[in-house]
């Protein structure tokens, strides 16, 4: 029984030497990359027949940190990050799979399921190889053996210490949410009667547990999703952001879904078409994107974005908010897959967005990156947010 942590920052080579353990194990390996949704079959049309592939093949104990049950009609598209994460973990601890090699995927876990995932995984009641990768241990767990990768820094580094003088203020609009009701299909309700009041010029954590309905208030404020009852205030005015947001930068949990264009250019220029028309939009000149761009380690906008690495494509899914195009950023689960220098520059970059006037929601499991930014915590529980 072999237990693995690789250390090291990004670009130091950690995936290709997880790969390389996996691709040398006489072991058949589950493989768990930074978005779940990968993991699963994609064969599946409900959670219940996802499970139900694995029908139970070895005798190990069973992985189970939820009640699956009552998640068994859910297709597994409609899951959050973290419950797709707990839903792989689940097929593997039912499956016939000898090894399980993890790159990142545990920092979507809110703390009780993150503290039972790897309690499943360093346990010794069986006798199966884990191969880990997780920016959020300090080092590596009891027993285990550590790599270290030692990779020379890649061309994709950066310079996110010098993004901050590039920062441009704005007069951020105060938002106001009034009786906001909001459900995915009957008897599933994940707001009601919701009220909130965001200040510019500071930062808000928005805390839950997985499934909670975060990445889905996200969505609400971009004019993804749109609610049953309630209005969104902008300075008390009316706004209706499905007819066209102007106010939220968002970064997605997975950057590859918030791609408008095959290249960095084609991004941008998408963009730019999209918002060309509120007449209260400032659009970045080209040559201020480059600087910035190169900050977060691209060096050319003719970039195409799925040769990057993921922690490259994270870091550049920041570009548009950090831009000033929008007075409110939005990052959903911003240090997934990112060290820890990478994590303490952001806090850094969101704390001085604030302070020149922007709004800021950050929704994070990681509570040392937390811990680095002054911030007001919001916490979804009985649907509705509470400052904590």
């Amino acid at each position: 029984m072999q237990r693995l942590f690789i250390a090291g920052n990004n670009f130091s080579g950690r995936s290709a030497a997880l790969r390389s353990e996996l691709r040398h194990s006489d072991r058949e390996t589950f493989f768990l990359g930074p978005y779940a949704e990968a993991a699963l079959s994609g064969l599946s049309s409900t959670v219940a027949d996802e499970i139900a592939i694995y029908a139970r093949q070895h005798a190990r104990a069973a992985f189970a940190p939820i009640d699956w049950a009552s998640f068994g009609s859910r297709k597994p598209a409609t899951l959050s990050g973290g419950e797709q994460v707990l839903l792989a973990l689940t097929c593997f601890s039912r499956s016939s799979y000898q090894a399980i090699g993890i790159d990142t995927a545990l920092e979507q876990l809110d703390r009780q399921n993150r503290a039972s995932a790897l309690d499943y995984l360093t346990s010794d009641r069986d006798p199966f190889d884990v191969v880990l990768i997780d920016n959020r241990l300090e080092r590596r767990p009891s027993g285990w053996r550590q790599l270290d990768a030692t990779d020379a820094a890649s061309g994709y580094a950066g310079d996110l210490g010098g993004i901050i003088p590039e920062l441009r203020p704005r007069d951020a609009p105060a938002i106001t949410i009034r009786g906001m009701d909001f459900q995915y299909r009957a008897g599933r309700p994940i707001f009601r009667d919701l009220d909130l009041t965001l200040e510019p010029g500071r930062a808000y954590r928005l805390l839950g547990p997985n499934g909670a309905g975060k990445t889905t208030l996200l969505k609400i404020l971009v004019g993804v999703l749109i609610p049953a009852r309630g209005a969104i205030l902008l300075n008390q005015n009316r706004y209706e952001p499905r007819r066209g947001n102007c106010v939220f930068a968002l970064a997605t949990q997975n950057p590859d879904h918030q791609w408008c264009g095959a290249t960095l250019a084609e991004d941008l220029a998408r963009r730019r078409r999209a918002l060309a028309s509120p007449s209260n939009v400032v659009l970045p000149p080209d040559d201020r994107l480059a600087v910035l761009a190169r900050k977060l380690g691209i060096q050319t906008p003719d970039q195409h974005l799925s040769e990057l690495p993921l922690a490259a494509r994270k870091r550049l899914s920041w570009l548009w908010g950090f831009s000033g195009a929008l007075p409110w950023l939005m990052l959903d689960e911003p240090t997934i897959g990112q060290d820890r220098p990478t994590s303490a520059a952001l806090a850094a970059i969101i704390a001085h967005l604030c302070d020149i006037g922007h709004g800021v929601i950050v929704v994070t499991h990681d509570d040392s990156f937390a811990a680095r930014i002054a911030h007001r915590p919001l916490r979804i529980a009985e649907m509705t947010i509470r400052s904590s």
